[in-house]
């Protein structure tokens, strides 16, 4: 990761403790719930000018400009979020939804709006809270500990060892031998939790949509996406058995998927 990124990380939380602790501080019950109260009326606002359009005034994805759309909006109402730092199937951080709404989606419609002032991101991520009842009977997730990539990340050995981790996990079956998305299974996903087609990626050509690190590679195959056909690995990486799947193979695996992308745009 760097410098860059881990300054903009640091930031990002002490930012997220300081909203917290001025917005629902340590105050009665009665005055905290007056706080959120204002704060959710705030990110309404914000909300209505830079959301509704897509996403629709009841946060279901039936905005005006929605069926213009290719990739349709997020339905809010269904409390299901694909990029996270969360184990799958669970509710993302608030960082995480303020990761998403600050860089956008890649490939999508959804722009990034790092322009936006910071309060009002951080408000409208409680707006968006509203939508669904999830939020008021769940905890986000415990966020799973991304690590600094292995020192061979790259290196031929790894990409090696990475291609017959893909090979074993059978990620072509989707993505393909060649990673270009056109796997035997690739024709056979129903649509997404949102109705859109599913396609599976092609590694050889543009970035993730949840972003081009290799950090972001790992957290997308150890959270898996909500809502796709994309699973989870976390369990498979973080309890190698030592013969099929070694400690650092998820490394390796990202070695292999980003060695796909750099031979074809070199």
């Amino acid at each position: 990761m760097t410098m860059k990124g881990r300054r903009f990380r640091r930031r990002l939380r002490t930012m997220l403790s300081v909203c917290v602790a001025t917005c629902l501080g340590a105050l009665d019950a009665g005055a905290q719930v007056e706080q959120q109260a204002r704060l959710v009326e705030q990110g309404q606002k914000v909300y209505d000018l830079h959301c509704v359009g897509c996403h629709g005034e009841k946060g279901d994805g039936q905005g005006p400009a929605a069926r213009l759309l290719i990739v349709k909006p997020r339905d809010f109402t269904k409390g299901v979020f694909k990029f996270r730092t969360t184990p799958s199937g669970s509710l993302p951080t608030d960082e995480d939804l303020y990761r998403t709404i600050t860089r956008g989606v890649f490939r999508t419609s959804m722009p990034e709006h790092a322009l936006l002032p910071e309060k009002q991101r951080l408000a409208v991520i409680q707006y968006i809270k509203t939508f669904s009842d999830r939020w008021q009977t769940e905890r986000s997730g415990q966020p799973i500990p991304i690590p600094a990539p292995s020192e061979d990340l790259g290196s031929p050995e790894s990409i090696a060892r990475g291609k017959a981790v893909y090979e074993l996990l059978e990620c072509w079956t989707c993505h393909g031998r060649a990673g270009r998305g056109d796997g035997p299974s690739a024709a056979t996903l129903q649509p997404d939790e949102w109705g859109n087609p599913q396609k599976p990626f092609n590694f050889t050509k543009g970035w993730l949509k949840s972003g081009p690190t290799p950090r972001d590679v790992y957290r997308t195959f150890m959270t898996g996406l909500n809502g796709t056909a994309m699973p989870s690995y976390q369990a498979i990486f973080e309890s190698p058995d030592g013969e099929n799947i070694r400690e650092g193979d998820a490394w390796h695996l990202i070695s292999f998927v980003l060695s796909l992308r750099e031979k074809q745009n070199p």
